[in-house]
């Protein structure tokens, strides 16, 4: 049988699949620097890149018999992306999927760039009408028009503590949202690509 370093990616990934912890090793071993890299270059905290690339790849284990990957590569640094992205909204918001959004939507997606627009503002559009009228209409006065959360707070007659909890608690939940659909997004890439 040959070893696991004589395969390429996509043997790898087939070995892998197959519980193979010396293939996962040599994925390891054959990408960790390069992520690494990768993270570091988003991040410039080493400790943060660590946490990124054992994430990514204690990820690919984890799902290793779920995973469907055309592009092991590709995967993994999108994995990075996507990690860093998670913990960057950690610390500044959801602000940073709106970010990340733009960033696929002007990206390498070219060819669909209208029907990825279309699902972001049906995925958005949706989740909107899951949320109580209050919330909702809270969150629209906020993002769409603008006003503050003392504006807010005084045209619904309302404390400004309960329209800053109400959008918290609406940013989270379009946060995992869009955490979801992005995640669907980078993987429908990676395979097409």
């Amino acid at each position: 049988m040959m070893s696991p370093i004589q395969f390429n990616d996509d043997e790898l990934f087939l070995q892998l699949k197959q519980n193979s912890r010396s293939a996962f090793s040599e994925i390891y071993k054959k990408y960790w620097q390069e992520l690494y890299n990768d993270a570091y270059n988003r991040t410039r905290n080493r400790e943060q890149c660590e946490d990124i690339v054992q994430n990514v790849l204690a990820d690919l284990w984890l799902r290793r018999e779920k995973l469907e990957i055309d592009n092991l590569p590709g995967y993994l640094h999108t994995a990075v992306k996507f990690q860093f992205y998670k913990l960057v909204s950690q610390q500044r918001g959801p602000s940073v999927y709106l970010d990340y959004m733009d960033e696929l939507l002007y990206s390498t997606f070219n060819a669909d760039d209208a029907l990825r627009e279309k699902e972001i503002i049906k995925v958005i559009e949706l989740w909107l009408k899951t949320l109580p009228e209050k919330r909702r209409k809270i969150f629209l006065m906020r993002y769409e028009e603008e006003m503050s959360t003392k504006e807010i707070a005084k045209s619904l007659g309302i404390s400004q503590n309960t329209v800053q909890a109400q959008l918290h608690t609406a940013n989270q939940s379009i946060t995992t949202r869009l955490a979801q659909f992005l995640t669907v997004a980078a993987i429908i890439h990676i395979h097409l690509n």
